[in-house]
């Protein structure tokens, strides 16, 4: 639940702190004052896109902190899997500049706004006048129904998707290949041949970038055999010329200093290197014989059969640029053509699989819709109860099931219909309900979800819009049952819903002559009487209004501590 709210610059809210409890608490405030901007400030925390039109005039950012306590491990799990950190609260904040990014933080770690978006779906519920007109859309009200038949229908529904996503793959598949029956078999023709002249030339791994090496060497043979020649004999001499080898002039340097090193041991020093010098060349000298040797071990090889390899893996190039990238092509093609030759020759398996694929997803279309109707009973039977509670005794609604062409949702179109009393048969809630109708539908719909829902939180915007007199006083009461089972916040501008309050907020508005402050504040009993003979009959200090206000509740504590009906 949110245990602390912090505003800064948001609308006509300059600065404002408030400590929330658990059970109802009610925001009231004259019109104009920021009741709306308490409901945006939470908005913000759920990660909902804003422009920054709501930072207040004159600041460069407006800024919101919640404090959320007992926040359940999947919320735990998600803000730690972002950076942040959990102790026995979560603190969220969001701030949205006039310049620049909005920004996001959770648990002391700046994170995506999505992240809050996520977390939000176990924290918050928040209802409004958009949410109520949501109630009309028909996707709205299917995922409703889904929504209410729990983790039972959530599951038939996931095996209903698997099941029609493979039916709709499978019949593209046969429609694709039946589609395409002469392209395919071309198709497999140039494969076959494009694997045939592979398999003659039939390329090694590395073949091109060896012959490319062995080509450039035969074709300076002479001239690498010549100067290889000079450089061995430069180093070690030769049989058929007198010429002083390197090898023979560093030992007689050695020599000449092993003379006299005894009188300097530097040059002792310079002699040692002089003996690792004789040894390198005599290495280099080694590998240089070993090099010459190496044309004789080429044997036959010319420099006219390299070549005409060379060419003969040439003609392999519409495959690749090199011999690696035809081997490669080769292991798709061939892959491609097992695919196509099985293809080929399973039409008649294709259309098999279709009738099994279909019958597979009707199959669990059936299971989906009877789980609908069991909740849509249930459900229903629920909610209409709850409208009866809200003096709406004698008003149904009920969802209605029609078949459909299959659709990744399921085989049924799903319509809320809503009949206000028993002389009517009801129509699309969206149709018929009045805004004061929709609202009540909505908060009935709110309390039986509760009971099973582990929302910490439910917030409500106006949810007493369009209703008065007793039918307040009844919304009143089903929002104290509400909060019996969640934290609940509720926005209101009538006297007979905030007299349930366990905790009451205003929004204090101050007009100076330039800009117009609001500030938030809990208000203390007598003040509560005050607030409510305001919103009575907007006069503060009327005795008739306070007598009233202080009836009111009165009454609400009375039924709240046990009394079986409102006086």
């Amino acid at each position: 639940m949110i245990s602390e709210l912090r505003i800064s610059h948001l609308g006509v809210i300059a600065e404002a702190a408030v400590e929330l409890s658990p059970g109802l608490t009610v925001v009231t405030g004259e019109t104009g004052a920021g009741k709306t901007m308490f409901v945006s400030a939470l908005t913000l925390l759920m990660g909902r896109k804003v422009g920054s039109g709501v930072v207040r005039r004159g600041a460069e950012k407006a800024e919101v902190e919640g404090i959320f306590s007992e926040v359940s491990e999947a919320v735990r799990a998600r803000i730690e899997e972002a950076g942040g950190s959990v102790d026995d609260e979560a603190i969220v904040t969001r701030t949205v500049a006039v310049k620049g990014r909005a920004r996001a933080t959770a648990g002391g770690r700046t994170v995506p706004i999505s992240v809050l978006s996520e977390v939000s779906e176990e924290l918050i519920a928040l209802h409004g006048q958009s949410e109520q007109l949501g109630l009309r859309s028909p996707a709205q009200q299917r995922q409703l129904l889904d929504a209410a038949g729990g983790a039972e229908l959530a599951r038939v529904a996931a095996d209903y998707s698997g099941a029609y996503e493979h039916w709709r793959e499978t019949v593209e598949r046969v429609a694709r290949i039946k589609d395409s029956t002469a392209a395919r078999r071309e198709r497999i023709l140039w494969l076959r041949g494009c694997l045939e002249t592979i398999d003659n030339v039939r390329p090694v791994p590395g073949e091109d970038e060896a012959l490319q090496a062995l080509a450039a060497k035969l074709g300076a043979a002479a001239e690498i055999t010549r100067a290889v020649g000079l450089a061995h004999d430069l180093i070690v001499g030769s049989e058929m010329d007198d010429a002083p080898a390197a090898v023979d002039g560093v030992h007689q340097a050695i020599s000449m200093l092993s003379d006299v090193e005894s009188s300097d041991t530097e040059l002792t020093r310079i002699r040692e290197t002089l003996n690792d010098a004789v040894l390198r060349l005599s290495d280099s000298a080694a590998e240089l014989s070993s090099y010459l040797s190496g044309f004789d071990e080429l044997g036959e090889t010319s420099l006219e059969e390299t070549e005409a390899r060379r060419a003969e893996l040439g003609t392999l190039a519409p495959y690749g640029q090199n011999v690696a990238e035809v081997l490669d092509f080769e292991t798709r093609a061939a892959q491609e053509l097992a695919e196509l030759e099985a293809e080929d020759r399973d039409l008649d398996q294709l259309d098999a699989e279709l009738v099994a694929a279909e019958e597979a997803m009707r199959t669990q279309a059936t299971a989906l819709t009877e789980i609908r109707t069991r909740t849509a009973e249930r459900f229903s039977a629920a909610v209409s109860a709850e409208l009866a509670a809200l003096s709406m005794p004698k008003a149904q609604v009920r969802f209605e099931l029609t078949d459909r062409e299959p659709a990744p949702h399921g085989c049924d179109d799903v319509r809320l219909l809503f009949a206000p009393h028993d002389s009517s048969t009801g129509d699309d809630i969206g149709k018929i309900a009045s805004g004061g109708e929709l609202s009540r539908v909505m908060l009935a719909i709110e309390v039986v979800r509760a009971a099973g829902d582990r929302i910490p939180t439910y917030v409500f915007d106006e949810v007493d819009s369009g209703v008065g007199g007793r039918a307040a006083v009844e919304i009143g009461r089903r929002l104290a049952k509400l909060a019996e089972h969640a934290q609940v916040i509720v926005v209101t501008h009538l006297p007979q819903v905030a007299a349930w309050a366990d905790t009451h907020v205003t929004i204090v508005k101050d007009d100076d002559a330039e800009t117009v402050s609001s500030g938030v504040r809990e208000l203390s009993e007598d003040e509560r009487v005050v607030e409510l003979s305001r919103m009575l009959a907007g006069m503060e200090e009327s005795a008739s209004a306070k007598a009233h206000a202080a009836e009111l509740l009165d009454s609400a504590r009375q039924v709240k501590a046990g009394a079986e009906t409102l006086a």
